[in-house]
């Protein structure tokens, strides 16, 4: 008669057994690795954790065409007497106002380094290149990522690297009087898919010189609202003057005819004042209210009146106080301005 099998001795599994001493020096070493690892330098400079921050110098005048369309041929000329612009078209057309974007992008990542201390202003060898994912622009930009994203962003990349820029504005007291690009040069890293389809892992761009320099040395990076994306072109324009001029609830104010040299429209004046008058009514441009102050006519005219000599007033809305808890939360006992310094915290 055969003899039942002996059942096993219960006992640890052999995933419960202690490991041997070299499985153990070796699943040390592992951990080691991965610690170290973990404490590796990040290859991008993304996600972008801070505000969106932009240089007062390319805020305050017009650098970047009005429009989602690129022309190739139009030329952008500013020049008040004393501060003078000239923009050119590369063989992709001239960077727009939605290709700005990028460039704000690009000095948030800065604003991040330079609170970090991974930036000096005195460094002989100052790096200019920065590297990050295509999805977190879209996403600080509020942008789809779908369809043909990521084409309009190597266009975007195009545009701005073959836009030409000549100015006479100095940045950290050095200028020049030669002719520049926003970006000196792109770098894009792609992987073939299941389908051997390009998919974009990374981009790098080395920012022009003159531009490194002013974001590098302005102790007072500009703050921009997350609702600026959502804003149309000439309101953009808008904001962005208004925040250079540091408009606070007392009010800045200037001429129709200058504001509409330095908001870079090329739409009539008449066509731009109604635009602000529609602005005045409906208050839709964030953090500021605009008011409208025409000059009194002597003789009547025909039709409606025009708006040579009307004064525009900008006022910075008044914020509602935070709680007591939570402005002791956010050290808020010995408040700095709302920009505040670039080395500061977001």
């Amino acid at each position: 008669m055969a003899r039942p099998p002996t059942p096993p001795k219960e006992g640890k599994t052999a995933s419960e057994k202690p490991p041997s001493p070299p499985a153990r020096e070796k699943a040390a070493t592992a951990g080691r690795a991965r610690r170290q690892k973990s404490l590796l330098p990040d290859l991008f400079d993304s996600p972008l954790r801070g505000k969106v921050r932009g240089q007062r110098g390319i805020m305050a005048y017009p650098f970047f065409h009005l429009g989602k369309t690129a022309p190739t041929r139009e030329v952008l000329r500013y020049d008040d007497g004393q501060v003078r612009i000239e923009v050119a078209p590369g063989p992709s057309g001239i960077a727009t106002i939605y290709d700005k974007d990028l460039i704000l992008y690009i000095a948030s990542l800065m604003a991040e380094k330079l609170r970090r201390g991974e930036l000096q202003p005195d460094d002989p060898k100052p790096d200019r290149e920065f590297t990050f994912t295509a999805h977190d622009f879209f996403r600080v930009a509020g942008r789809d990522t779908a369809g043909k994203a990521y084409d309009r962003l190597l266009q975007m990349l195009q545009r701005l690297q073959g836009t030409q820029v000549r100015t006479n504005i100095e940045m950290a007291g050095e200028g020049t009087d030669g002719v520049f690009s926003w970006i000196d040069a792109v770098n894009t890293r792609y992987r073939r898919n299941a389908r051997k389809e390009k998919e974009l892992v990374s981009v790098s761009v080395t920012l022009c010189a003159w531009l490194y320099r002013g974001i590098l040395n302005d102790t007072r990076l500009l703050t921009f609202a997350d609702e600026y994306f959502d804003l149309a072109p000439l309101e953009r324009r808008l904001y962005e003057i208004a925040k250079a001029e540091d408009v606070d609830e007392a009010g800045w104010s200037i001429g129709i005819e200058d504001l509409h040299a330095r908001v870079g429209t090329r739409g009539l004046l008449r066509h731009f004042g109604q635009f602000l008058t529609d602005l005045e009514q409906n208050q839709r441009l964030i953090e500021f209210d605009i008011g409208l102050h025409r000059p009194q006519q002597d003789t009547p005219r025909r039709g409606r009146p025009g708006y040579e000599g009307t004064i525009v007033t900008f006022t910075a809305r008044a914020k509602a106080p935070l709680p007591r808890r939570l402005s002791a939360a956010r050290g808020e006992s010995n408040p700095e301005t709302e920009e505040g310094p670039a080395t500061g915290e977001p």
